[in-house]
C-alpha cells in the first residue's frame, strides 16, 4: 500500500510538472523524448520556484497562476479561491433560466469573477453585478474581466447587499464562505484566502445574503445558493424564515444536496 502510494504521488508530481513545463513553452514531444533542451537562467529559477512551492503544498493553479472554469482560463492566486467544478453547475442552472436581456442579476461574493464572468460571455446581452467585500479579490476579478473582454460585468466593493435598492433585483446568486471557523477541512486550505472560506457558525453569510435578498429582490425574483453537502436543511430554513418560497435544492456530480433555489 505504502509503494502504490508513493508510486501514485510521484505520478501526480510528475503530471504536474508536465503542465509546469508547457506553461514555460516546451513543447510535449520534447517532454515525452527526453531531449535535452536549454533553459535561460529565468527559466531555471522558475523551476526552482516551481519545486519549492509544490512541495510546501502550494496549490497547481496558484503556481500556474490560471484555472479552468465553464470551459474558459481564469488567472487565480492565493487572493482569490480556485474555482471548483461543481460551480459549474450554477452556471448551468442560470443559463437554463428564461432571463429577458434586461434583467439585473447580482452575484454576491464574486472572488476570481469565474461565475459571472463566464454568464456574462454566454448571455452578452444581459449585464451583471459581482460584488466582494475583498479589495484584492476584485483585483483578480478585474483582470480577468479584462481578459475576457466582460464588458457586461459591473465590479463592486461592498459588504454583501448593502448598496443594492429595494424591489430591483430579478436574480441572485452567491457561492459564500460557509465552512465554520474550526472546520477540520481548513486545513488542507491554507493556502487559500480565510475570508472567502469562513462565516460564524458556518451559516452566518446565507442569513445575512438572504434578509437582505428579500428587499432587494423584485416579486419573483430568484436566489441561488452553493452550499456545503451538509447544509441544505439550515440553508432551506434560513431562505423560508426569510419569507421566500418554492425551495428546491439541487444535487452536484456526486449526488451531494449543493445548491438551492428560491423565490421571493
Amino acid at each position: 500500500m505504502h509503494a502504490k502510494s508513493n508510486a501514485n504521488k510521484h505520478e501526480y508530481i510528475s503530471r504536474d510538472f508536465g503542465y509546469f513545463l508547457k506553461s514555460l513553452g516546451i513543447s510535449d514531444a520534447i517532454i515525452a523524448l527526453g531531449d535535452d533542451f536549454d533553459l535561460s537562467e529565468e527559466e531555471i529559477l522558475k523551476i526552482d520556484i516551481f519545486f519549492s512551492s509544490y512541495l510546501a503544498g502550494v496549490p497547481l493553479d496558484y503556481i500556474l497562476g490560471e484555472s479552468s472554469f465553464f470551459g474558459y482560463k481564469f488567472y487565480v492566486d492565493s487572493r482569490v479561491l480556485i474555482p471548483r467544478p461543481e460551480t459549474e453547475l450554477i452556471v448551468e442552472w442560470v443559463l437554463d433560466l428564461s432571463l429577458r436581456k434586461d434583467s439585473a442579476i447580482l452575484e454576491v461574493g464574486t472572488g476570481s469573477g469565474c461565475i459571472a464572468i463566464s454568464i456574462a460571455l454566454q448571455k452578452t446581452n444581459i449585464k451583471i453585478i459581482a460584488t466582494d467585500l475583498s479589495d484584492p479579490a476584485l483585483e483578480v476579478a478585474n483582470l480577468n474581466r479584462i481578459f475576457h473582454e466582460a464588458k457586461n460585468v459591473l465590479l463592486v466593493q461592498s459588504n454583501w447587499m448593502s448598496f443594492v435598492q429595494e424591489n430591483s433585483l430579478d436574480l441572485i446568486i452567491s457561492n459564500p464562505p460557509y465552512l465554520k471557523p474550526n472546520d477540520p477541512h481548513l486545513k488542507d486550505l491554507k493556502h487559500e484566502p480565510l475570508i472567502a472560506l469562513t462565516s460564524k457558525n458556518g451559516s452566518h453569510s446565507f442569513y445575512e445574503i438572504a434578509s437582505q435578498a428579500i428587499f432587494s429582490l423584485k416579486s419573483g425574483g430568484k436566489i441561488i445558493f452553493e452550499h456545503g453537502y451538509s447544509q441544505v436543511k439550515e440553508v432551506s430554513s434560513i431562505l423560508k424564515d426569510c419569507g421566500f418560497k418554492n425551495i428546491i435544492s439541487m444535487q452536484d456530480l456526486q449526488g451531494l444536496d449543493r445548491y438551492t433555489y428560491a423565490e421571493k
